[in-house]
């Protein structure tokens, strides 16, 4: 028994022992274990850093190979367009350089047949020429006889055209200085429209207009001094010599055949009475109307003129008068003339 016990005890022993080798192997299997898993920890690690460097490395590779790869198609696309710009410009050389070769030979035979007819011309005019020459000493001499004549008839047409233009112009002349009249005719019949016919008298005679004023309107017996009557009728006639400037005044004064009486000093005879009237009229249109001095002419006719015969009282009151004698301004009459003969051709 106490072998048994004995073996059993050391069979105890012996498991404790086992059981206790296997533990502390088994200690250092899962310390070896848990070295071998931190290496591999470590070892995971590294490799996870390292992928995770090799995937930066990587997308930065893409990245660079992407915009390569973008720079390669750009600078493919512009050399494509370079490339078509430079064919659609050696096109559009070849088309310019076709249409001048074109163009050039066109032009060459169109050369040639210009040519072609030059030449043929050219034969016909000097046959031409040659009929010209034998014809020419003929025409010579007619021409000379033609020439002849021609002068003498231009001559002759020159001197009928001369006289024609200047019966034109007399004409003209005549028919302004009629139409101008019978303006201011008509102007100073309205004007003086308020006197008698033993006062004023208007007509026209011999291309003049003539205003006639008795002596008896205008002036007192035997005195050159304009009364008021006279004044008045002095200042319309003003108004409408006035608004014609381009008309020319005589003025005349004129008398019966009544002897100046010897105790009346103031005038020496009918030559000096009718000149002084005259003048005292010219005097008041000039000075008092403002009628430009350069239009009026102041003559003195004294009995010589009469309208009347001084045989009647009547006839010597007529014949006592100051006549205005209006005639247009022979100069305007002229240039006015001209300008309507120039503007009808």
């Amino acid at each position: 028994m106490e072998d048994k016990n004995q073996n059993l005890s050391n069979n105890n022993q012996t498991k404790k022992e086992q059981t206790s080798n296997i533990e502390q192997k088994k200690k250092s299997e899962n310390q070896e274990v848990t070295k071998d898993t931190k290496k591999i920890e470590k070892t995971d690690k590294k490799e996870k850093v390292n992928n995770k460097k090799q995937i930066k490395e990587q997308k930065k590779a893409e990245k660079l190979a992407l915009k390569q790869e973008k720079q390669r198609k750009k600078i493919e696309k512009r050399t494509q367009k370079n490339t078509r710009w430079f064919w659609f410009f050696i096109l559009f050389l070849l088309a310019i350089i076709l249409l001048f070769m074109w163009d050039n030979h066109r032009k060459t035979k169109l050369l040639k047949a210009q040519t072609s007819q030059i030449d043929t011309l050219n034969n016909k005019v000097h046959i031409l020429q040659t009929k010209y020459q034998e014809k020419d000493s003929a025409l010579n001499l007619l021409l000379a006889n033609y020439n002849a004549l021609l002068s003498q008839n231009i001559e002759d047409s020159r001197e009928l055209n001369s006289r024609k233009q200047e019966l034109l112009r007399l004409q003209k002349i005549v028919y302004l200085q009629d139409s101008v009249l019978r303006e201011v005719k008509s102007a100073i019949d309205v004007a003086l429209s308020g006197y008698t016919a033993n006062q004023v008298a208007v007509e026209m005679k011999d291309g003049k207009l003539y205003i006639t004023m008795r002596n008896k309107l205008l002036f007192p017996s035997g005195s050159a001094n304009v009364q008021s009557s006279g004044m008045t009728a002095l200042k319309t006639l003003s108004k409408v010599l006035k608004q014609n400037p381009n008309i020319d005044i005589v003025i005349e004064g004129h008398t019966d055949n009544v002897p100046i009486n010897p105790k009346d000093k103031k005038f020496t005879d009918n030559w000096d009475l009718s000149t002084a009237r005259a003048i005292s009229v010219t005097r008041i249109l000039t000075k008092k109307y403002n009628i430009a001095p350069e239009r009026i002419i102041a003559a003195g006719r004294s009995m010589y003129y009469p309208v009347a015969p001084n045989t009647t009282v009547e006839g010597r009151a007529k014949n006592r008068r100051i006549e205005f004698i209006l005639t247009p301004n022979l100069e305007d009459l002229y240039k006015l003339a001209d300008a309507q003969i120039v503007t009808s051709r």
